[in-house]
């Protein structure tokens, strides 16, 4: 091989090698085999995968997220004793869940939420609801109303548990909504992330020993869907809503949630609720990191200051530092920070005061608006303050009417004085 082959050959092999680097360096693409699909970091809120993400669809018992919610929020101690009604049994057909319980049996609360959340009993959802509202229709009443204030805006429940009705619906994204509000409880995810409860005798039971609906946190049902970074959520299914499934994951320090709606089974017979959801956590970690976009210690601009001596601009800030997701492949010619202040501001400025904003983009993607701040105080010249104002009223309409007519004034005055002047002159001679 002569010496100019060997050359081009080397080349060639480096602009391979180091193509493939940048090429493996790309996020890939991702696709999920579902009706709606949703992946987001819930301490960021930033989205990084989505799929009919705003579409209205059934969530079966991915409802009893909102009924968790509800519990944790309310005044009830864990510890605290709950009784089951015969109106929370009526109309329930004991299938779904896979523990039985009995009206009149007594649990604590957070033995029914385990009941709620990993096995998925109904009858518990309807325990939950009368225990916070006193009635199931008062408790669906504060779950729209709790929906609405975390911003689900497509979002209507018509009981505590997913039972199909035709009017409960909900959104991939209003489901990451309401995962994300739940996480906020620490006795909720310890719950949800149990493998198997082993719950001791009630009144009416002896102990008893069931698993979780969530393969990917529980091995014990089926072993092909474990996923060691699960941390929850809540699984789904009916007729109508297919399989659906909440899921969340800690690795590391990112947190993520997951949402599937309306999955099926693949050719082989394997559930692609669990399938898909692993699939999609583990491509946000592998793919996703958390990036610092926005210091409060970096400017963003600078804006014209009027009325001081000290100096004609201030420096704009973010209020806040700011960090998200972004891919692993960033790059910073592509994040472009948009400010939005006035042309010029007049002094005094304290320092933080609200200047405008700045809005961060990344790879044409509109991330988040943040206000602009001073970076620090200017003080107002009282003699810059006086030409201003005496600026503003010589330059008014009414100003210069005024002056023409001081003008016309001395003019006529002038004129006059000239004629009488000169007839005393005529008189002298």
């Amino acid at each position: 091989m002569t010496q100019k082959r060997f050359l081009t050959c080397l080349i060639l092999i480096c602009y391979l090698v180091f193509s493939g680097a940048a090429m493996a360096a790309e996020v890939p693409a991702m696709q999920v085999d579902a009706s709606a699909a949703l992946l987001a970091d819930p301490v960021t809120d930033q989205v990084m995968y989505e799929k009919n993400a705003h579409q209205k669809l059934p969530q079966a018992s991915l409802t009893k997220m909102m009924t968790a919610l509800l519990v944790a929020e309310s005044d009830y101690a864990m510890t605290d004793t709950v009784i089951v009604s015969e109106s929370a049994m009526e109309g329930m057909e004991h299938l779904s869940g896979t523990v039985t319980i009995e009206s009149g049996e007594e649990f604590t609360v957070k033995e029914i939420l385990t009941l709620l959340m990993v096995a998925s009993v109904n009858e518990a959802a309807n325990v939950c609801a009368e225990l916070v509202s006193g009635t199931i229709p008062a408790f669906v009443e504060k779950m729209n109303a709790r929906a609405e204030e975390l911003g689900c805006t497509n979002t209507h429940f018509c009981n505590p548990h997913g039972l199909h009705e035709d009017e409960h619906y909900t959104t991939a994204y209003d489901l990451y909504l309401i995962a994300r509000e739940l996480l906020k409880h620490e006795d909720i995810m310890e719950i949800v992330g149990k493998d198997r409860v082993v719950m001791e005798a009630t009144n009416k039971s002896g102990e008893r020993i069931f698993f979780s609906t969530n393969s990917l946190v529980s091995r014990y049902k089926e072993r092909d869907y474990f996923y060691k970074y699960a941390t929850g959520l809540k699984t789904g299914t009916t007729t109508k809503a297919g399989l659906c499934l909440a899921s969340s994951a800690t690795k590391g320090d990112s947190t993520l949630i997951g949402i599937v709606l309306g999955a099926s089974r693949d050719a082989e017979g394997k559930k692609r609720n669990f399938v898909e959801s692993a699939r999609l956590l583990q491509w946000g970690f592998d793919n996703f990191s958390v990036r610092e976009l926005l210091s409060r210690k970096n400017p963003v601009c600078e804006v014209k200051v009027d009325l001081s001596w000290k100096r004609d601009y201030v420096v704009a800030v973010p209020a806040q530092d700011y960090s998200t997701m972004t891919p692993n492949d960033f790059s910073s010619d592509k994040l472009e920070l948009i400010a939005d202040v006035p042309e010029k501001i007049n002094a005094p400025i304290e320092k933080g005061q609200v200047l405008g904003s700045v809005l961060v983009r990344y790879d044409g993607k509109d991330y988040k608006t943040i206000d602009l701040v001073a970076a620090d105080s200017l003080d107002r010249s009282l003699i810059l303050l006086v030409l201003h104002w005496l600026g503003i009223i010589f330059s008014s309409t009414i100003a210069k009417i005024i002056g023409l007519g001081f003008v016309i004034l001395v003019v006529i005055y002038v004129v006059a004085a000239v004629r009488i002047n000169r007839k005393k002159t005529r008189r002298y001679r």
